[in-house]
């Protein structure tokens, strides 16, 4: 299986794999904050919606069709505070997610293995090419994956003690 092949079969599954995740989840739990600086899970999703909408998806489409664009970077953290994620429907927010993604898969489905070294400006990173892009793109789907688990880990948790 080629590298290209691996990514958007592994970008695919993260809207489904969110989804699936987060069934049956109360509106209260959603919404609940760790301490800290970290999202809650209703965050989690309305950021990887944000990021991919406003940043994944016209890279993919700008550096496949354009000679070296510049991207600027996104503050995911200002975003949640300016929107305000946490006051937003959980359900919208994952279909939105789920159509962008799908929207970039398409664009990448007609990429070519040579397309990957395709290159682009990432503010602050610098000269990028498809295939670093992907590899973020992949890391930060990872990521957000595992916030999610560790939330719904120390949901359990709650719970379990609540009970006993």
């Amino acid at each position: 299986m080629t590298f290209l092949e691996i990514a958007i079969r592994t970008l695919s599954a993260t809207p489904q794999r969110v989804a699936e995740l987060l069934a049956g989840v109360g509106e209260s739990e959603l919404s609940r904050r760790p301490a800290g600086d970290f999202f809650s899970l209703r965050e989690n999703v309305l950021h990887l919606r944000d990021i991919d909408m406003d940043g994944y998806e016209p890279r993919i489409e700008r550096i496949l069709t354009e000679s070296h664009p510049h991207f600027f970077d996104i503050d995911g953290a200002r975003l949640a505070v300016e929107r305000d994620y946490n006051n937003q429907a959980l359900r919208p927010a994952l279909e939105a997610f789920a159509q962008s993604r799908q929207r970039s898969i398409e664009r990448l489905r007609n990429a070519s293995e040579a397309d990957l070294d395709r290159t682009a400006e990432l503010e602050p990173v610098g000269t990028v090419t498809l295939l670093v892009l992907l590899e973020r793109w992949m890391e930060h789907d990872e990521g957000h994956l595992r916030d999610i688990e560790a939330l719904l880990a120390g949901r359990a948790a709650r719970s379990t003690a609540d009970a006993a």
